[in-house]
């Protein structure tokens, strides 16, 4: 499944390229930190309008309850950014929306219990970009959405509870504008 989501990342990056689109190619610094991987191509539509696709995996590790739990994700992320007033195109302050599809798979460690499902989530967003004249890309930006699982409730609601349906995103990135 990764390589398949690693594969519709590049084809969306070799889209944009062709159609003499500039792309900001991303790494969120954030995830890195914390062991997970998050990249991102951000495809400027016109200079007021982005289309992004992000990719990341993450594995976590956490004790709830004297209970310990591994959660795997692969995540897909597309989103609409509208720049309120840019200098370079696709640049300064943005607000927009995401949506996110989340492969998870989960184990309750010394249990044995294994099981794997899919979140949704639909989100706001906003955020700014900053854009050298050489093309360095550096970006903060949060989100708020809410979520769903299909599978995997039992193991979501033990580990996690209500704040399961809620989505936060932080987000510190850099990267270069092609």
């Amino acid at each position: 499944m990764v390589r398949f989501l690693l594969l519709a990342f590049f084809c969306c990056l070799s889209t944009a390229s062709f159609a003499q689109l500039r792309v900001d190619a991303k790494i969120n610094v954030g995830s890195l930190v914390t062991g997970g991987i998050n990249v991102s191509g951000d495809a400027m539509v016109d200079p007021n309008l982005s289309v992004a696709v992000g990719l990341a995996y993450a594995t976590t590790k956490f004790s709830l309850n004297d209970e310990e739990f591994r959660r795997r994700g692969a995540r897909l992320i597309p989103e609409v950014r509208y720049y309120v007033s840019p200098s370079l195109g696709a640049d300064r302050f943005f607000v927009g929306a995401y949506g996110k599809v989340v492969l998870v798979r989960a184990e309750e460690i010394g249990a044995d219990l294994l099981l794997s499902g899919t979140r949704g989530v639909l989100g706001v967003l906003m955020g700014y970009k900053w854009v050298s004249e050489r093309g360095i890309v550096i970006e903060t930006n949060a989100g708020l959405g809410r979520g769903t699982f299909f599978g995997a409730r039992d193991l979501s609601s033990r580990a996690f509870g209500f704040a399961s349906s809620f989505d936060l995103r932080l987000g510190i990135l850099a990267g270069y504008r092609f």
